[in-house]
């Protein structure tokens, strides 16, 4: 991708639920050239089935898409609201796998825990051991941290993750706050920040980069646009309390090189 002619990445949506539920922002977004990785989660999934479909739809919505001209990109994966009651561990991977060949999908996300429930751990567990897959392959992992007892659940998530020593230079941990950032930084992992009226604010992204200066370079600013639109990506591209530099760090540079595999030109 030509850097210069590329304004921002939102490094976290849901464009499956975006072009059916207010299809008009597609374009809204292909006119100010904006990339956006859509992170996988359904509605109503209650079997294996159901997830399947899903996961097929939304990697051919994806597709769609980009034969129309839109450059966009996704991640395919088990949200931990997204666990039918049927799916073994064991089936996982098989289910997964077939995603990882297309090359508009640059990893596995949103995965993560909700709860923390020992099904979620297991479900998680079951995605992470797919690292090698994904090391070899070049792709990422895209991690969800819950908006209820996000310290706690952050911790326990930092636990299982640190079970896959070298996994932190190829995963973002998503939807940190002011509160659980700094542990997710020190151990060396990306950092996505979400903003949107119902998540982080401009000022928390400011009390976060003033706090953590050093480590600017390993934090993703997106939207989680799904089903309600939020253009505050947009916003801090335009904000003068950021100086330019940072602000295109935050917007584009940071995410363009977690994302895009080395000598690649993916993105």
């Amino acid at each position: 991708m030509n850097n210069a002619h590329q304004k921002i990445i939102d490094s976290h949506v849901h464009l499956d639920h975006i072009h059916k539920r207010t299809p008009q922002r597609i374009r809204w977004m292909q006119e100010l050239g904006i990339i956006p990785i859509s992170w996988a989660f359904a509605m109503h999934i209650e079997t294996r089935s159901d997830l399947k479909k899903y996961l097929r739809t939304q990697a051919d919505t994806i597709q769609e898409l980009s034969r129309n001209g839109f450059k966009c990109f996704f991640l395919s994966g088990i949200h931990p609201r997204n666990i039918p009651s049927d799916l073994k561990a064991e089936d996982v991977k098989t289910l997964l796998a077939p995603f990882l060949d297309d090359p508009l999908c640059l990893g596995i996300g949103e995965i993560g825990l909700e709860t923390g429930t020992q099904r979620e751990q297991e479900i998680l567990a079951a995605q992470l051991d797919m690292e090698k897959t994904l090391r070899h392959m070049g792709k990422k992992f895209g991690i969800h941290t819950p908006r209820n007892n996000k310290p706690e659940i952050t911790k326990k998530l930092l636990s299982a993750l640190s079970l896959y020593p070298g996994i932190e230079t190829f995963t973002v941990i998503d939807h940190c706050t002011p509160e659980t950032i700094d542990s997710v930084l020190k151990k060396g992992y990306w950092a996505g920040v979400t903003l949107s009226p119902v998540k982080a604010s401009l000022k928390d992204l400011e009390k976060i980069v003033s706090h953590h200066p050093e480590d600017l370079q390993r934090i993703l600013c997106n939207t989680d646009s799904g089903t309600v639109f939020y253009e505050d990506i947009y916003m801090l591209y335009r904000s003068d309390a950021f100086l330019p530099d940072m602000r295109n760090k935050l917007t584009f540079e940071n995410a363009f090189y977690f994302f895009t595999p080395e000598s690649s030109e993916i993105l």
